[in-house]
């Protein structure tokens, strides 16, 4: 989905550093492993579209803190459209534009211990949730598949709050998610893997996610 110039410089949080993305093969008759970690920028939906573009299956791996809200619902996007699968792997974070992207897969697994976090898109002057984010967030949502029922959860936090995604949640509100097998067998991530660090408190979320300016 292409979002017009302003709306994207509007919607982007501006992170320093692109998110890496990189394509890992795992043997000539299985699926490629992408694996998509660190703060996602304006560019990155662009980028993934790039190195994936090649693909007829496979699987993302995501584990970021979050970032531009475009990048996610672009990456989203791209995954929903080729029918790829994501994976959230044990003990990891995906929150915020992290989580929006995830939820594009067309399957969706956690690994044991992971984090899967989603909250309200807002302005970093006024703290306030913004009405055009939020509308963009609301329609990529029930275009992925989701019931309205789980719209509304996973929007419904207040600004600068954050909503971790359990199993039971999902299942409860018709979002299909399934835990890793321990059989299935995901390759490592590069070694700038992210900290894994304790889910923080609903007010301190280790950056800005997905601000408004």
């Amino acid at each position: 989905m292409r979002f017009p110039a302003l709306v994207c410089a509007v919607l982007s949080a501006g992170s320093a550093h692109a998110a890496s993305i990189s394509v890992e093969s795992t043997g000539p008759d299985t699926p490629a492993v992408v694996v998509v970690q660190g703060s996602f920028e304006g560019k990155d939906g662009e980028q993934f579209f790039t190195k994936t573009g090649s693909l007829t299956a496979g699987l993302v791996r995501l584990e970021s803190n979050g970032g531009s809200l475009v990048a996610g619902i672009q990456i989203g996007e791209t995954i929903r459209l080729k029918g790829l699968q994501t994976l959230v792997p044990a003990g990891a974070r995906c929150a915020s534009a992290c989580a929006i992207a995830w939820l594009g897969g067309t399957q969706r697994f956690m690994g044991p211990g992971a984090q899967i976090g989603l909250h309200l898109a807002y302005n970093a002057k006024s703290e306030q949730g913004s009405g055009v984010a939020n509308a963009l967030l609301g329609a990529y949502l029930n275009r992925v598949g989701l019931p309205y029922s789980a719209v509304v959860y996973l929007t419904q936090s207040v600004p600068q709050s954050i909503t971790w995604l359990s199993i039971a949640d999902a299942k409860r509100l018709g979002i299909e998610v399934s835990p890793l097998d321990s059989a299935v067998r995901v390759p490592d991530a590069p070694a700038q893997t992210l900290a894994r660090t304790p889910p923080p408190s609903p007010a301190g979320m280790p950056h800005p996610l997905w601000q408004v300016p």
